[in-house]
């Protein structure tokens, strides 16, 4: 299935010709002629007859048909079998609908089923791949410009397939093994199971008065031309080769993560941990990184066509391209688990693109299952019971260690979103040199004891440690509270013990910025316009006195709960906002969504209120958390204003789900 590299599979300008970037796009498929005058059985509706409390004996009529046991379970107007095998479900009925007495049409409809399935790759023993590849790669242009687009059938985003090797009830889910089709990866299509992307035309338009899913397959009308050309503020102006292994539709994704998702990614993260995920990609073309960054790719690129008002948003994003990749990464990550049963570092890395993908989604996909890929990884290095974590740390490839530190990163967030002690703290603690309970010596947070969140997050060691502490010591409050043994001089005496050692801590002066020069292969005339910026010095300063002074409110909040009126609280924020002030507004406000949304929680000054939320409103919130986090703290406004008490971020996060992460 290697014809789509060939020059006539695209109906834009080959390789070598100047284009602009390359856009993830929706696959061409011919009409078939004899369908034209009818429409096809697959557009059927669902039977409209009465339902009955209980499934009929024999199933659904899709099941019956296909000759497949239905589970006979409803879910709306269809089985829990047809939702899972995204198929159409003709649903329930004591008469058989009269098309079916048409052997037929009973036929062609069963041939259409199968061949949906087979394209998903969801037929038992079969690999994903159809004649499809090969009409697409055999169209010329103009059949290619004046065919309805289809999109490959995909199970629901943000669902790893289920497997018998997990058991994390404490983020809200338990993986079961249950009985399914098989996913059998056989085929050697440029993009396994995928339909073939072709290049776009620079000449192109993109249509505006069309839903890209707005079809029928075997409709007689003829929509108008579809072009997912990519222009972006700065076009290319030398052709990038393709990395080893893809095809064109999976390096141009690439290429577009690394121009224009990698920049709001991880913002303060430098060049190591570019060349680390570009290195995986190189290593695997076709591994679940390569899935997840071509998932980032797809969701960044539809989001800036909606938002332009290039395009209708999608209604079925369930089944868009780019949860297409996300699933693939995912099924990709629980072949490894059950193949290998240890995940590698690049299964690790894949998983801490999908929590990224989670985010940049505005929480529209769980984060909590990629991130148990990350904690089951760092479990089997060994570091949460190793004595002397630091030194075996330090001996780990660069890879392990930027995952490492962003596990923890992410585990201390987690637990915000789900109101519970951070699981590493003890483990942070040792990897910072902790001496019988204490922070390390000021003059140990270099060299050996040091982790330099900083050069990941923007967030210092110490900030993320007192933030751990602080997390940890209101899950010790809540649990005084409910067994009637809190002790105010204790709750005191800890929160100060963690502010006075912060301070201690801040006098340390930020150390040199990430020096790795980027990988050669992105060092090219085309990639320099787009190449992520380190923050300056003065930035790296403003940003890590703001976390920190995060941390000091977030602890203010736990000893005199969350009561704007207190003094403390007041101080905290009115410094907050010092600082933000010395920050001029641009992207690195996306690395403030912590300490904008909690200070923006904790003032009933109309004028500050406006303030925060500004400072997330000038950013584009079509990708990203943004407007989650701005819906967050209009909730905690409309509670605290109507019932005039203390109202905690944490409680509003998991009221309004925790998909939620303030990073």
């Amino acid at each position: 299935m290697a014809h789509r590299s060939q020059p006539n599979a695209s109906p834009g300008p080959s390789r070598a010709t100047h284009k602009p970037s390359p856009s993830p796009a929706m696959v061409p498929v011919p009409d078939d002629s004899d369908r034209s005058s009818r429409a096809s059985p697959l557009t059927r509706q669902p039977i409209d007859l009465p339902r009955i409390p209980s499934a009929s004996k024999g199933g659904c009529w899709t099941c019956r048909l296909r000759r497949k046991k239905c589970d006979e379970q409803r879910e709306g107007d269809s089985c829990k079998t047809c939702l899972r095998l995204t198929i159409k479900c003709l649903g329930w009925g004591p008469r058989r609908p009269e098309w079916m007495r048409d052997k037929q049409e009973v036929e062609r409809y069963k041939a259409e089923i199968k061949a949906q399935l087979t394209r998903a790759g969801l037929i038992r023993g079969q690999p994903r791949t159809s004649q499809l590849y090969q009409n697409a790669a055999n169209m010329s242009s103009s059949q290619v410009r004046h065919s309805p687009y289809h999109r490959p059938s995909a199970p629901e985003a943000g669902t790893i397939p289920p497997s018998n090797h997990f058991d994390h009830s404490d983020y809200g889910y338990r993986y079961a093994n249950v009985a399914q089709e098989q996913h059998v990866h056989q085929d050697h299509s440029p993009v396994p199971g995928m339909p073939v992307t072709p290049l776009s035309s620079s000449s192109s338009n993109i249509g505006t008065d069309i839903n890209p899913l707005d079809f029928q397959l075997g409709s007689s009308q003829e929509p108008p031309s579809f072009d997912f050309e990519l222009r972006p503020s700065s076009p290319l102006t030398a052709p990038i080769s393709l990395i080893a292994g893809q095809n064109t539709v999976q390096s141009d994704h690439v290429l577009y993560y690394f121009e224009h998702v990698r920049k709001i990614q991880l913002m303060f993260a430098g060049n190591t941990f570019t060349n680390a995920t570009y290195s995986i990609i190189l290593q695997e073309p076709h591994g679940a990184v390569s899935s997840a960054v071509c998932a980032l790719a797809n969701l960044h690129y539809t989001r800036m066509q909606v938002a332009q008002g290039l395009v209708a948003p999608d209604p079925n994003p369930e089944h868009s391209n780019a949860a297409y990749f996300y699933n693939e990464a995912c099924f990709q990550l629980d072949t490894a688990k059950q193949m290998r049963n240890p995940y590698t570092e690049n299964e690790a890395m894949a998983a801490l693109h999908l929590v990224c993908y989670s985010q940049l989604s505005g929480g529209t996909t769980p984060w909590q299952q990629a991130f148990v890929v990350l904690c089951e990884w760092l479990g089997q290095t060994g570091l949460p019971s190793d004595e002397n974590p630091a030194i075996t740390l330090h001996a780990m490839s660069v890879t392990s260690q930027l995952l490492v530190k962003l596990t923890i990163w992410l585990d201390v967030f987690t637990s915000l979103s789900l109101a519970r002690s951070p699981r590493y703290l003890k483990l942070l603690k040792r990897l910072l040199g902790e001496r019988n309970g204490y922070w390390p010596a000021v003059g140990d947070i270099d060299g050996l004891h040091s982790l330099r969140m900083d050069l990941l997050t923007g967030c210092p060691d110490e900030a993320m440690l007192a933030l751990a502490e602080v997390l940890t010591l209101a899950q010790w409050k809540a649990n005084e509270q409910r067994n009637g043994t809190l002790s105010v001089r204790e709750l005191v005496r800890r929160g100060n013990d963690i502010e006075q050692r912060l301070a201690q801590h801040q006098s340390g002066g930020l150390g040199d910025a990430d020096q790795a020069l980027l990988h050669p292969d992105l060092q090219t005339p085309a990639m320099e316009p787009h190449v992520a910026l380190f923050p300056s010095e003065e930035t790296r300063r403003l940003v890590s006195r703001l976390y920190c002074e995060a941390a000091v409110l977030s602890l203010h909040t736990v000893i005199s709960n969350a009561n704007p009126g207190v003094a403390e609280i007041r101080e905290s924020v009115e410094a907050v906002v010092r600082y933000l002030d010395q920050l001029t507004t641009s992207d690195v406000d996306r690395a403030l969504v912590f300490p904008i949304c909690l200070a923006g929680s904790l003032t009933d000054d109309s004028n500050r209120r406006d303030f925060f939320k500004s400072r997330l409103q000038h950013l584009d919130d079509s990708i990203g958390n943004l407007m989650q986090t701005r819906l967050v703290m209009e909730a905690v406004y409309q509670k605290r204003d109507v019932s005039g008490v203390a109202v905690d971020l944490r409680d509003t996060i998991r009221e309004r789900g925790p998909n939620l992460l303030l990073i």
